[in-house]
């Protein structure tokens, strides 16, 4: 009797300690769910954005410019650069009979934007300080963001403006007296130099126009009348045969006209969507990377081959331009401007479509107008207000990726 009492506690004791190692278990189970709910969230947010969205087409053709030759071979120093405005007698190149020759030129030029950085420099006095410390902090920042986008060709011009704008702080602050001694030095050395390269046979512009050099490109110089004659399939065997005129014993090229055009064979069904469209944008990727302005000439369309013509004329010319050719170019048809969302974001509940978003721990659906998209964003329209048909705001958090999803619903 004595034994059947003293094993109801031990009896007791287990049966407690079994019901709070159960609570301990489920205490620590729901500390670890929280605590990985916490730093593994299952939903996913993106800032809504304003951002401006194009309309583009791909389009394979060629550049024509209206062109004259520059006859020119041997060891050729270029005095002018691409792109550059040019008139008749204007000295486009010399040719060397010595390598050194070169290398005094390129001191020549650098001692010329020297002189020049250094006489402006002195141009100082009545500045006003804090006027000169902006220009200073300012030139500094767009040096760095050069530097920081890899921009090489625009890093030297740059580093000229922020040099420029140090050199006038100094003198203004008194820090520097000037530059005199330092101009009459590079002026002298300038000087030498100079009288070195005198006498050396020079290529002389015939024409007024824009100068592109043979080592930077060959132009396909054709007749744009020449062009517009063709059908599309010819055209297309010429765009797919590629041919460049030789640069042989050219020194370069001048444009004469203010135009190019951009000939392109498509499907008729994607030249289908230039109809009604008189002015449309022209990129090439990797080259003339910002969109110009262009207008459509003519849209032919062959309906035994099924093939369509396209001629685009541009007015803007610049060294990048002047180096296209055979080329794979962006037509940007329409452009839209909105707030731009991720594509994963977007559900349908109850037909409306709309997206997710966060407000502080709860989720809220709002529906979306949608003015244009692609295979990774949709674009809506800006000023979007709870109940109507478009509710997102900008910079909303949209989430972008999540299970189980309501209005409402604490996240």
């Amino acid at each position: 009797m004595h034994e059947q009492n003293e094993s109801q506690p031990k009896a007791f004791i287990k049966i407690l300690f079994a019901l709070f190692t159960a609570l301990l278990v489920v205490v620590l189970g729901y500390l670890c769910i929280q605590i990985y709910t916490i730093f593994h969230r299952t939903y996913k947010t993106e800032t809504a954005i304003a951002y401006t969205m194009s309309d583009n087409i791909t389009l394979k053709g060629v550049a024509v410019f209206q062109a004259v030759d520059v006859p020119g071979s041997g060891n050729l120093g270029y005095v002018v650069q691409d792109g550059e405005r040019v008139s008749a007698g204007t000295i486009l190149a010399e040719q060397y009979t010595d390598d050194s020759q070169g290398a005094m030129r390129e001191r020549l030029d650098r001692l010329d934007r020297a002189i020049l950085l250094l006489t402006k420099s002195e141009n100082s006095s009545g500045s006003d300080l804090s006027v000169l410390t902006t220009q200073t902090r300012t030139a500094l920042y767009n040096l760095l963001d050069q530097i920081d986008t890899a921009s090489y060709g625009a890093i030297q011009d740059a580093a000229e403006d922020f040099l420029l704008a140090q050199n006038k702080l100094q003198i203004s602050t008194g820090q520097a007296a000037g530059f005199g001694e330092v101009l009459a030095g590079l002026q002298a050395e300038r000087d030498g130099i100079a009288a070195q390269l005198n006498g050396l046979q020079t290529i002389e512009a015939d024409t007024n126009g824009y100068f592109v050099s043979s080592e930077s490109a060959a132009p396909v110089v054709r007749d744009p009348t020449e062009l517009d004659a063709m059908s599309p399939a010819d055209l297309q065997k010429m765009i797919n045969a590629g041919e460049t005129p030789s640069n042989a014993d050219l020194a370069g090229h001048i444009v004469t006209g203010f135009s190019w055009r951009f000939y392109a064979v498509c499907s008729a069904d994607l030249a289908g969507r230039l109809n009604g469209l008189s002015r449309v944008s022209i990129s090439v990727p990797g080259k003339q990377e910002e969109p110009l302005a262009a207008t459509v000439v003519d849209v032919t369309t062959d309906e035994e081959t099924g093939l369509a013509k396209v001629a685009l004329e541009c007015r803007s010319i610049n060294a990048q331009v002047l180096c296209l050719n055979y080329e794979e170019a962006e037509i940007s048809l329409h452009t839209y401007q909105g707030i731009r969302i991720d594509r994963r974001a977007l559900h349908i509940v109850n037909g409306q479509r709309g997206v997710y978003v966060k407000y502080g721990d709860l989720q809220r659906f709002r529906r979306i107008t949608i003015l244009y998209e692609d295979d990774t964003y949709i674009l809506v329209p800006e000023g979007g207000k709870v109940g109507e048909d478009n509710e997102l705001r900008l910079y909303d958090e949209v989430i972008v990726e999540g299970s189980n999803l309501q209005d409402g619903k604490l996240l």
